[in-house]
C-alpha cells in the first residue's frame, strides 16, 4: 500500500509522497539535506516549502513543474489557507514518509 498525504487546493487533489528519489531531488534543489532544510526552514520558508511540495508530487504526479507548484501554493493561500496550515500538511507528509512517528514532529 502506497502511503501519501492529500493536499486539496481549489477543488483539485494532489497526492504527496517523499520517496528516496524525491528526497534526493529536493536535496539537490535545496543544496542541503532535507532534515537541515526543515531545521532552518525560517531562513528560506517559501523556497523550502515549494521545493518539498514539488519533490513530493513527483512520485504520484510526475512531471509537475516548479512553476505549477508556485501556482498551487498561490491558489492554496488565495483559498483562505495559511502557511501554518501548509506546514501541518508537510509535517504529515514527513510522518507518512517515515521520517518520524505521528505526533513526534
Amino acid at each position: 500500500m502506497t502511503r501519501f498525504v492529500t493536499l486539496q487546493v481549489g477543488g483539485e487533489e494532489y497526492r504527496l509522497r517523499l520517496t528516496a528519489e524525491a528526497i534526493l531531488a529536493a536535496e539537490k534543489k535545496l543544496d542541503k539535506s532535507i532534515i537541515t532544510a526543515l531545521q532552518t526552514i525560517q531562513e528560506n520558508l517559501l523556497g523550502t516549502v515549494t521545493v518539498i511540495l514539488w519533490a513530493a508530487m513527483q512520485p504520484l504526479q510526475p512531471g509537475t513543474t516548479m512553476e505549477r507548484v508556485y501556482e498551487i501554493y498561490d491558489d492554496y493561500i488565495d483559498g483562505g489557507h495559511t502557511v501554518e496550515e501548509l506546514l501541518a500538511v508537510i509535517t504529515e507528509l514527513f510522518e507518512v514518509s517515515g521520517f518520524f512517528k505521528r505526533g513526534q514532529a
